[in-house]
């Protein structure tokens, strides 16, 4: 399977859950936030979604190529904030890499930029 689209991306994470709660969260409600640089301290670039059980649970779930693996992706849950700073989705066209609200991530990427920014200005 290539990922192409935010159906292809929903479908693998619903066929890859890591656990049943996800795969529930995935069906019920989902919200691809589009392509990072980084997803991670481990991890390249790749797709966070932001996954609702109809509980209100969340879980942030991060999709990034793997050529060793036979599905060519590595699924994993995240369990830091989204690292907004790395938040690419302006600089494609593909909405699969926009995610489905880019001005509002655009946002938080530049609100993330200036706090690190003014951490490092502190120091």
């Amino acid at each position: 399977m290539r990922i192409h689209t935010r159906n292809d991306l929903i479908k693998f994470i619903e066929d890859n859950a890591p656990f049943t709660g996800v795969l529930r969260a995935a069906l019920n409600h989902n919200e691809n936030l589009g392509g990072f640089s980084r997803l991670s301290i481990n991890h390249g670039s790749g797709w966070i979604v932001r996954l609702t059980s109809k509980f209100n649970r969340q879980w942030l779930i991060g999709v990034a190529p793997d050529k060793t693996l036979a599905s060519k992706y590595r699924i994993w849950i995240l369990f830091n904030s989204v690292p907004w700073k790395f938040w690419e989705g302006d600089k494609s066209e593909n909405l699969l890499y926009r995610g489905d609200r880019p001005e509002e991530y655009k946002l938080l990427r530049n609100k993330e930029i200036r706090r690190c920014l003014n951490l490092k200005e502190q120091i």
